[in-house]
């Protein structure tokens, strides 16, 4: 469509008058991660599941809009309902959003948008401008520590707005876990499910919550609802010790087979098991490899049972030895390049089982 003054949502703050401004909640934007806009989990499943979860479900990590334009600039802005950064690992830019373009030869980055307004206001707001009137087909990635009542796109009167690209594999690789899988320690495009998703052109939805995820019963039930190609099961941080891990990873595993008995399940094991965050005294290599054991076991007892539709991938193992020390932001929280080897590992086994679904 050929977008006019008319078409567009007068917005009650916003430092530029000029775009036309229109909802990613409606065609032809689609939206992709979320359960509903802008959340990841329903509010009743995550209120029942715990109140860290209830929180972290507004959160929009993972979340995309897609679309086309022709337009030579492209706004972003968002009406914050809250930002922060929760935790120590995570940079600035966790609050931004990504900026990709879809090209014969893959997703090229092509930009971020910050926010420009400061403390105390109720939007943020950035603008990126191109400098050409090529139709571009657009992927742009939520912030990992930011949840919004709403989001619009502000394009050139006059431009062109057309549905994006759909993903060559339309049923998503659903991620399950802790920090580490929502993002910490990077930016927005950053985390293994992006990158995994931008190399196989594949969608996925990321449901990682830092602290949070315990592999509870309604949350577990809850995946077993979600119309997906993968599920990642990858929570290994977040059980508080060895006796919670041994009590719930297979029982959960069992619970979702139970439910979903033909979805490939991948089982993982905590990636930095060769690095120390300092600040959590637990922290050892002795703890790591009797978690990764217990989850190894695991999967071979699945596979004992019968089942041949369930995959490991070994956390010691993802780090090259050399560059260990330069994988993580914090000794714990993968960095950019951390998530580059773990969608490396993550990715071979993924894209295995993408080609012969």
């Amino acid at each position: 469509m050929i977008l006019t003054k008319e078409m567009g949502t007068i917005l009650p703050e916003t430092t530029m008058s000029s775009p036309v401004y229109l909802s990613v909640k409606n065609a032809p934007f689609s939206l992709h991660g979320f359960s509903e806009p802008f959340r990841r989990v329903p509010q009743e499943i995550a209120d029942a599941t715990s109140e860290c979860v209830s929180r972290l479900s507004k959160v929009t990590a993972g979340g995309r809009v897609r679309f086309r334009t022709n337009s030579d600039f492209i706004v972003v802005h968002g009406d914050l309902i809250s930002a922060s950064i929760s935790a120590n690992s995570a940079p600035n830019t966790s609050q931004s959003f990504d900026i990709y373009f879809k090209e014969k030869d893959g997703q090229r980055f092509r930009g971020v948008y910050t926010p420009s307004q400061g403390e105390g206001k109720h939007y943020i707001e950035s603008r990126l401008k191109f400098y050409n009137n090529e139709m571009k087909d657009v992927i742009l990635y939520f912030p990992l520590n930011a949840s919004f009542s709403d989001v619009y796109i502000g394009l050139r009167e006059g431009s062109e707005l057309l549905e994006g690209t759909p993903y060559t594999y339309e049923k998503p690789v659903v991620f399950y876990g802790s920090s580490i899988v929502h993002g910490g320690g990077s930016k927005p495009s950053a985390p293994y499910s992006a990158v995994i998703s931008r190399r196989l052109d594949t969608e996925f939805i990321n449901l990682g919550f830092g602290g949070g995820a315990m592999a509870e019963k309604e949350i577990i039930e809850y995946l077993a609802t979600l119309d997906m190609s993968i599920l990642v099961y990858d929570y290994d941080h977040n059980a508080p010790n060895l006796e919670y891990l041994r009590d719930t990873h297979y029982a959960g595993y069992k619970r979702f087979r139970s439910l979903r008995p033909d979805i490939p399940v991948i089982m993982a094991s905590r990636p930095d098991y060769w690095t120390r965050n300092y600040s959590l005294e637990y922290y050892t290599v002795e703890d790591n490899e009797k978690r990764r054991s217990l989850i190894e076991e695991n999967y071979k007892r699945a596979k004992a049972e019968g089942d041949e539709n369930v995959y490991f991938v070994d956390g010691s193992k993802m780090f090259p030895e050399a560059l260990r020390d330069d994988a993580t932001s914090d000794g714990c929280h993968p960095n950019d390049l951390g998530y580059y080897f773990m969608a490396n590992a993550f990715g071979e086994v993924i894209e295995k089982i993408l080609k012969n679904i």
